[in-house]
C-alpha cells in the first residue's frame, strides 16, 4: 500500500474576521473628516470673499458718486454762468436805461433779445432797483410770493453789484433766478432776471428702482431738486447731514435708511448737489451672487459627498466580497488538500477490494448477487475517488476532434449498470454527426455526472413513493452553430432553498453524492470556450442543458 501523498500546511491569507472592514471604516470615516473640512472651507471662502466683495463696491461706487456729483456740480455751475453771462452782455448795452421806465428803445432791445430764445424757462423780466417791475416777456411771468426787495440775494446783489443766482419760490417746483444787475455810473438802476424752472431746466430727474438720486439744494438748505421729494429728503437739517459729504463722501444715515453718497458745490453759486444711493440695492446684486456661489459649492460638494457615499458603499460591499472570496478559497484549499488525502485512501481500499474480485472471478463465482453487489459498491467508490481526485487536482484539457453522439453513448453505457437504473426508464433522441472540439475526458465526466445524478434522483423518487414510474430524457440536437445536450427528469426538481447553492462544492441537496458533481460539470463545461451549463425548474422535475460551439469542419 502506498503512502499518502505529502501536503504542505496551508498558511491563512484571510485577516482576522471583519478587520478589513474595520480598516474601511476608520479609512471612511478620515475621508468623511476631511470633506467636512473641504465642506466648511468652501462656506467659509465665499463669505470672505463676499466680505471683500462688499468693500471693494462702497469703494467703488463712492467714487463713481463723487465723480458724478462733482461732475453734474461744474455742468450745473457753466449752464448758470452761461446765462448770466448772455444777461451780463445785454445789460451793458448802453439803450437799456431802466431808469426810463418801459420805453419804446428798451421794449424793442429787450423783446428782439428774448423774444425768441429758449434760455428762460420761466421768462425774463426787467425790474428797478427796488424791485419792481419794468417789462416782463410773458407779461404775467410770476416773481416770487414775496417782494424781490426783501429776498437776500437781492439785497446783496445791489449793494455788491455782482451776478447773483437765488430761489424765487418755496421749494419743491419752485423757480430759480439768474438776476445781473444794470450799473450806471457806478450805481445800480435796474435788474435783469431770468427764470428757470427747477425740475425742468437744471439737471435731469433719475428714474428707476436701482438709480441713483439727485438732491439739489440752495443756499439756505431749500430743496430745488427734485420736484417732488421723496420721504428720505425730507429729514430735518438735511443741509446738515449732506454738507460733509462734500469733502468726505461716504454713508449717511436718513430716516431708517442707510445711504452712500458725495456732494459737490455748484461754482459761482451757494447750492449744493448732492448725489445718493441706497447701498441695500448694490449689497442686494452681491448678496445674491454670493448666495449663488454658496449654492454652487453646496451642490458641488453635496455631490461629491454623494459620490463618495456611494463609492464608499460600493467599496464596503467589494471588501465584504473579498474577504468571504478569500475565506472561500483557503476553505476549498483545505477541502482539495483533504479531498486528496481521501481519494488516495479510497483508492488503496479499491486496489484491495478489485484483488479480491479478480480472485473471485477466477474461481466463477462473478454472477452471485454478493459479487454483483460488491462490484457495483466498488464502481461507486470508484467514481467518488475519480470525483475527489479532480476536484482536489483539476486536469488541464487535452482537446481534439470529438463526435458527442459517441460521448455520450459511452457515458450511456456506464450510467444503465448504475443499480438505480433498475427503475428508472431512460429515454434517448441523440443527432449524431455533431462535432466539438474539447476533451473527451472531461466531456464523458460531464456528461456521466448529469446523467448519473438524474437517475440517481429518479430512483430516490421512486423509492419515497413520490414518482412511481421516474424518467430521464436525454437529448443531442444541434441549436445553430452550438451543440445542445439535455438531460431532463421527472423527479420533483431541486428544492427552491436549495437552488442558490446548486453549483457549490460539496453542497449536497439529498442524501446520496457528496456535492461535486454539478461543480465538476460546471469547471469541464467552461473549460471550452463558449461552452455553458444552465439550469432550469421545469412542472415535475429539472432540466440541466449544456450548450457547446460546433466544430467548424474544414471544406
Amino acid at each position: 500500500m502506498s503512502s499518502p501523498p505529502a501536503h504542505p500546511s496551508l498558511t491563512s491569507l484571510v485577516p482576522p474576521p471583519g478587520e478589513l472592514l474595520r480598516t474601511q471604516r476608520k479609512a471612511g470615516r478620515s475621508a468623511v473628516v476631511g470633506l467636512m473640512l473641504l465642506w466648511g472651507a468652501a462656506f467659509v471662502s465665499p463669505f470672505l470673499a463676499y466680505q471683500e466683495d462688499v468693500k471693494a463696491a462702497q469703494g467703488e461706487l463712492l467714487i463713481h458718486l463723487s465723480d458724478r456729483a462733482g461732475f453734474q456740480a461744474q455742468a450745473l455751475g457753466a449752464h448758470l454762468g452761461l446765462l448770466r453771462s448772455e444777461l451780463q452782455r445785454l445789460a451793458e448795452h448802453p439803450s437799456l436805461r431802466p431808469e426810463d421806465g418801459a420805453a419804446a428803445p428798451e421794449v424793442a432791445l429787450l423783446e428782439n433779445a428774448f423774444g425768441h430764445t429758449s434760455l428762460f424757462s420761466g421768462g425774463v423780466a426787467l425790474v428797478s432797483a427796488d424791485g419792481a417791475r419794468i417789462w416782463s416777456d410773458p407779461v404775467e411771468m410770476p416773481l416770487g410770493r414775496t417782494p424781490l426787495a426783501s429776498r437776500p440775494w437781492f439785497r446783496r446783489m445791489v449793494k455788491e453789484r455782482v451776478a447773483s443766482v437765488g430761489l424765487l419760490d418755496e421749494e419743491g417746483g419752485g423757480l430759480v433766478a439768474v438776476a445781473v444787475p444794470i450799473v450806471r455810473d457806478e450805481r445800480v438802476v435796474g435788474l435783469l432776471v431770468g427764470e428757470l424752472a427747477t425740475a425742468n431746466e437744471l439737471l435731469p430727474t433719475p428714474r428707476g428702482t436701482h438709480e441713483s438720486m439727485v438732491a439739489l439744494l440752495g443756499e439756505r438748505g431749500r430743496i430745488l431738486l427734485p420736484a417732488t421729494p421723496p420721504p428720505l429728503l425730507r429729514q430735518p437739517e438735511l443741509a446738515t447731514r449732506l454738507r460733509p459729504l462734500v469733502d468726505a463722501p461716504g454713508a449717511v444715515t436718513l430716516g431708517s435708511t442707510r445711504l452712500l453718497g458725495a456732494a459737490a458745490l455748484v461754482p459761482g453759486t451757494g447750492m449744493l448737489l448732492a448725489v445718493l444711493e441706497d447701498e441695500a440695492q448694490d449689497r442686494a446684486v452681491l448678496k445674491s451672487r454670493y448666495l449663488g456661489q454658496l449654492g454652487f459649492h453646496t451642490a458641488l460638494l453635496g455631490g461629491v459627498l454623494l459620490l463618495f457615499t456611494v463609492l464608499l458603499r460600493r467599496s464596503y460591499r467589494s471588501l465584504v466580497a473579498a474577504e468571504e472570496q478569500l475565506r472561500r478559497q483557503e476553505t476549498m484549499a483545505a477541502l482539495g488538500t483533504a479531498s486528496s488525502l481521501i481519494a488516495h485512501e479510497v483508492k488503496n481500499a479499491l486496489n484491495s477490494m478489485q484483488a479480491a474480485l479478480s480472485m473471485i472471478r477466477a474461481k466463477g463465482g462473478e454472477t452471485t448477487l454478493p459479487v454483483q453487489a460488491l462490484r457495483s459498491q466498488a464502481d461507486r467508490l470508484g467514481h467518488l475517488a475519480r470525483s475527489l481526485l479532480s476536484f482536489a487536482s483539476p486536469q488541464s484539457t487535452q482537446r481534439r476532434s470529438c463526435e458527442m453522439h459517441l460521448l455520450v453513448q459511452d457515458a450511456l453505457q456506464a450510467v444503465r449498470l448504475l443499480p438505480e437504473a433498475a427503475d428508472v426508464a431512460i429515454e434517448t433522441t441523440l443527432q449524431e454527426g455533431l462535432f466539438v472540439k474539447g476533451d473527451p475526458t472531461l466531456l464523458v465526466s460531464a456528461v456521466d455526472n448529469l446523467m448519473r445524478n438524474a437517475v440517481e434522483a429518479g430512483a430516490v423518487a421512486h423509492d419515497t413513493g413520490q414518482q412511481p414510474t421516474p424518467r430521464v430524457e436525454v437529448r443531442l440536437l444541434r441549436d445553430g452553430a452550438e451543440v445542445v445536450f439535455i438531460v431532463e427528469d421527472n423527479a420533483g426538481g431541486v428544492p427552491p432553498a436549495f437552488e442558490p447553492r446548486l453549483w457549490e462544492p460539496f453542497a449536497v441537496g439529498r442524501s446520496k453524492g457528496i456535492g461535486l458533481g454539478l461543480p465538476m460539470v460546471r469547471t469541464a463545461i467552461r473549460a471550452h470556450d463558449g461552452g455553458s451549463v444552465s439550469y432550469t425548474r421545469v412542472p415535475g422535475g429539472s432540466r440541466f442543458t449544456v450548450r457547446l460551439p460546433l466544430e467548424r469542419m474544414a471544406s
